[in-house]
This record gives structure tokens, C-alpha cells and sequence, in this order.
């Protein structure tokens, strides 16, 4: 028989060990994910440094845009400088509230073959073959092609949707989802992407299900993409990123200082178009 005396500390135990969990989990997710308002000058900052899952972006998506038109702010900053990518859906649901018309991630989405003979070197290559078996469609082309987002255009959300003027931070570290995040908003004129050509590839990128492998005979390690994305067909296929519409690259005084020109950057666009609003 356990005594009451044990059986409270176990309880207790459990307890702060949940909480210390659960508590870590926030923290993790903060150095992901954080919005800064500032009313007096209805300009918010957005720090993104992922769009993988386990951060509960969405959550915090639909906080953000909801606390963005409850503080009535006209300007927004969303700093994806330092944002490798990760799910799609995540990537989407921001772009839907932002997005002015309905817009489609990729004219293409395939992949080249299903099984193999070195299947059992790849990660999760059951589920895997599943997927590819039972989502996508085997074309002319011999490609085995995903439809459903070739096909399939997403609608820009009706509450909270956020009206105002935006400025994207790019650069070298911005890769997969968060060039489709940029391509999906950067022709709107209340967009403006600001820093250096993203990392991630305009044309497309290889993407979507990427399990590891690990060699029989060495044990190295890597990432191998099962899809081809092909973004837009009409975008230049010469390996290059998305570029910025305004171009901020850094000076020898930027460096020395450690100054960060690409934010500051974008407060002068805001502080420009303030004065012209008002005259």
C-alpha cells in the first residue's frame, strides 16, 4: 500500500515535471516566433525563424493579425532572415492573411519515381511510398505529380486580414516555405521585400517530404528530397533567389557598428510613407 505521504510527492513530482515541459515547450517557441506592437506608432515586428511544426504558429498567427487590428496598426515588419522553411501549411496560412486575391504555391509538384532499390537506407520510406502512392497521379511525363496543389488556389482569409503596408526582411538564410511565403505576397503594392536574394530558389526548390538517410557502410548522415516544387513556370530558371524590391546590402560602417541596416531600412520606408500620407 503506497502512503499518502509518497503518493503526494509522486503527484507533486509529475506536476512540476509537466509544467517543466510544458514550460520549455513556450520558451522554444518563443525564440521562434515573436510580435512586438508599438501603438504610438502602429507599427508591429514579426520575428519568424521557422515555419516548422511544434511551435503552434497558427495559434500564433491568428493572435497576432487579431491583436494587429484590435491596436489599429498600418504597418507591419515580418523578419524572415533567419528562416530555414518547414511545413507549408503554416507558410500558407500567414500568406492568407496577407494575400489581396486568391494565389496558388506551385505550378508544379512532383516526384520522379516511388520505391527503389535502397529503400530500406531512407527514413520512414513506407510511409513515404504511401504517400506517393495513394496523393499522387503518375503523368505522361512519367513523373508521379501531387494534383491537388497544382490545382488548388488558396482564398485570403475574411477575419483579421491585415490591409496595411508590409515590409518582408530577406536574405541568404531564407529558404523552401518561406520563398513560397514571399512569392505568394510580393507582386501586391502593399508589399515590400526588403534585404538581400533569398537563399531558396524563385523558379522552385526540392521540397516537401525530406526524410533522413544514413549510408550502410560509413554512417553519414543526409536529407534527401522526395518532390520537385516548381513555384511559378514563368519566373527565370537560372538558380537564382527571390530578390528584393529594395535591395539593402551591408556597408563597412553597418558591420563595424553591427547595426541592423535591413530593419532600419525598412523604418525609413515607414517613416517616408508617413510623410507623404500626411502632405
Amino acid at each position: 500500500m503506497i502512503h499518502p505521504k509518497e503518493l503526494a510527492q509522486d503527484l507533486l513530482g509529475q506536476y512540476y515535471h509537466n509544467h517543466l515541459k510544458k514550460e520549455r515547450r513556450r520558451q522554444a517557441a518563443d525564440n521562434v516566433r515573436l510580435l512586438k506592437i508599438d501603438t504610438a506608432s502602429q507599427t508591429a515586428m514579426m520575428d519568424l525563424a521557422s515555419f516548422g511544426k511544434g511551435y503552434e504558429l497558427k495559434k500564433f498567427f491568428k493572435n497576432s493579425f487579431k491583436a494587429l487590428q484590435k491596436n489599429n496598426i498600418k504597418y507591419l515588419i515580418i523578419d524572415v532572415r533567419s528562416n530555414g522553411g518547414g511545413s507549408v501549411t503554416n507558410s500558407t496560412f500567414i500568406s492568407r492573411f496577407i494575400a489581396a486575391q486568391q494565389f496558388k504555391i506551385s505550378d508544379s509538384l512532383y516526384a520522379i519515381k516511388k520505391g527503389g532499390p535502397y529503400q530500406r537506407y531512407i527514413q520512414n520510406h513506407f510511409w513515404n511510398n504511401l504517400f506517393i502512392a495513394f496523393l499522387t497521379k503518375k503523368k505522361k511525363d512519367g513523373n508521379y505529380h501531387f494534383g491537388f496543389f497544382e490545382r488548388h488556389y488558396f482564398k485570403p482569409k475574411k477575419s483579421h486580414h491585415f490591409d496595411g503596408k508590409v515590409y518582408v526582411l530577406t536574405g541568404g538564410n531564407s529558404f523552401s516555405a518561406t520563398t513560397l511565403f514571399v512569392n505568394s505576397i510580393i507582386k501586391q503594392e502593399n508589399v515590400i521585400v526588403v534585404g538581400e536574394e533569398t537563399g531558396g530558389g524563385a523558379y522552385g526548390n526540392s521540397a516537401w517530404l525530406i526524410p533522413d538517410v544514413k549510408l550502410p557502410e560509413t554512417g553519414l548522415r543526409f536529407r534527401l528530397p522526395l518532390f520537385r516544387l516548381v513555384t511559378d513556370k514563368n519566373i527565370p530558371k537560372n538558380g537564382r533567389g527571390v530578390q528584393p524590391e529594395v535591395f539593402t546590402p551591408p556597408t563597412v560602417e553597418d558591420v563595424k557598428k553591427g547595426t541592423d541596416y535591413k530593419l532600419d531600412k525598412a523604418l525609413e520606408l515607414i517613416n517616408k510613407d508617413k510623410a507623404q500620407q500626411k502632405n
